[in-house]
């Protein structure tokens, strides 16, 4: 009986230790991706006076289109496969089902990227088509060369990422990143090529990126491993989010081909900057992103996950609003700091509107992840088609006079309605405490203090800026409290 007892409670304890090692690895995972895109980021981000400087408007808004134009073709050849991939991996207890996803999945996306490489050969009326002219055929050509070299290496980036080598995987962004800050130097600023630069440099370090995960992941699809049957599961899986991936395009980009089509390319290159200052965000939601999936799926059975996401949620919001609100509070400042040009000073008018809708975007993926637990993607599908329709019908209504403010406000309020169907349809599938109200209590007030206070003197806003940022850490501050002993715990552990 003792026996009994003392294994028993043995086994407790290591399930208590494996509950804590997944969000330990979750928040280890995270931070290494979020440490090390920033670093990269921030290399990125004070390169732009050189870009602003050696890019015309009108350069980076032609780069910046055909960039764009793979972004909606990449969903397009991806399948929505890339999500299947997470959710079958850790459907079941086989020892062999994670070679199982990859072999089937690599060989599919070997196919798919031959298949988007052979779409240069419409690279002709591409040009044709947004330029007016053939003359940027050479720049479609090299974009479609990089979406197949993407396609390639995706399986790889994700089974790091299903095996929680969240180093591995950082080491292989930043070595691609890298690569494609130091190229962007070279074909910007010493071989001024402008419009081909940012393509051509996005095109090598893809292939360097593809050379670095096979050396980390050192895995080959094997015939043996195929499952078709597999395969048609994931498929039925993940063909409802291929519009979906699709329509998230229109909301994000179409904007841009809005714009240029009524005011140019030079609008489109300015629009671009405000973007680039948005890819600060991206570092953080991104990362989260990654380790959350592998965290997510492996901890929803486990008591006390729902506590857990509640902090993941209330964390990842404090963060994303205060850098939201830093920014745009002082965003005039910044972009004239970081652009050399003045043509790209009018970079400011849209950033507040751009951050808040990225902020809320990242917001929906983890309140969501109950649709993604039921495999109910339908439900995604009908949110985002609810704000498609919205942004894309204000954007044809109201672009043409109002230009980048109009294109940034659409996009927010598109964000903002797939936000609120997401929340409603997951909050049914599998019920969890976010502690909505009060993120959105505090976004609504930094948001209109950006609003209001946007042309006041900087001094004020520094003064406004300490008494929110004091607010908003006395209103968050037992999620602060919960990190702070989480992580004096892990330090005095150790």
């Amino acid at each position: 009986m003792l026996k009994h007892i003392m294994i028993t409670a043995q086994s407790l304890s290591m399930e208590q230790t494996a509950k804590k090692n997944n969000l330990v690895e979750f928040l280890k995972g995270s931070s290494i991706l979020v440490i090390s895109s920033m670093c990269l980021k921030a290399m990125n981000f004070f390169l732009l006076p050189l870009y602003t400087k050696y890019l015309p408007a009108e350069s980076l808004g032609i780069s910046d289109s055909v960039t764009n134009l793979t972004g909606l073709i990449l969903p397009l050849f991806t399948l929505g496969l890339e999500s299947a991939f997470s959710a079958f991996y850790f459907e079941k207890a086989e020892p062999e089902r994670g070679k199982k996803v990859f072999s089937t999945l690599s060989t599919m996306f070997l196919l798919l990227g031959l298949l988007a490489a052979s779409m240069s050969v419409f690279a002709k009326p591409l040009s044709e088509l947004l330029f007016n002219g053939p003359q940027y055929q050479s720049i479609v050509v090299m974009a479609f060369g990089s979406l197949a070299i993407n396609l390639w290496y995706l399986p790889y980036s994700l089974e790091l990422r299903m095996k929680n080598r969240m180093l591995a995987f950082g080491i292989a962004n930043i070595a691609a990143s890298l690569s494609m800050i130091l190229l962007n130097i070279l074909f910007v600023a010493v071989l001024q090529m402008k419009e081909q630069a940012l393509v051509l440099s996005s095109l090598l370090s893809n292939g360097l990126q593809l050379l670095i995960l096979f050396l980390f992941v050192r895995q080959v699809p094997k015939r043996a491993d195929m499952d078709k049957k597999l395969l048609k599961d994931m498929l039925r899986f993940s063909l409802p989010l291929v519009p979906m991936s699709v329509l998230n395009w229109v909301l994000a980009i179409s904007d841009r081909y809005v714009l240029l089509a009524y005011h140019g390319e030079s609008v489109v290159g300015i629009y671009g900057i405000a973007m680039r200052f948005v890819t600060v965000l991206n570092v953080l939601i991104s990362a989260v992103a990654m380790a959350y999936t592998t965290f997510a799926f492996q901890t929803r059975e486990e008591e006390g996950a729902k506590r857990k996401y509640y902090y993941v949620f209330q964390t990842e919001s404090l963060l994303l609003l205060g850098m939201c609100f830093t920014i745009s509070f002082f965003g005039k400042e910044v972009i004239q700091l970081m652009s050399s040009d003045p043509e790209y000073y009018a970079a400011a008018e849209p950033l507040r509107d751009l951050l808040f809708a990225q902020a809320i975007y990242a917001m929906s993926n983890v309140v969501g992840y109950g649709i993604n637990f039921a495999k109910r993607s339908v439900y995604y599908l009908l949110s985002v088609s609810a704000g498609v329709a919205l942004n894309l019908g204000l954007n044809l209504i109201l672009i043409p006079e109002y230009g980048m403010k109009a294109a940034a406000l659409t996009t927010l309020l598109g964000y903002l309605l797939v936000f609120l169907m997401v929340y409603h349809f997951s909050e049914k599938l599998y019920p969890c405490n976010y502690g909505v109200l009060r993120v959105a209590i505090v976004a609504v007030v930094l948001y209109g203090l950006c609003f209001f206070l946007e042309d006041t003197e900087l001094w004020i806003r520094a003064i406004v800026w300490v008494a929110a940022a004091a607010g908003t850490v006395f209103v968050f501050r037992d999620t602060l409290k919960q990190l702070g002993a989480f992580f004096l715990h892990r330090v005095l552990k150790k």
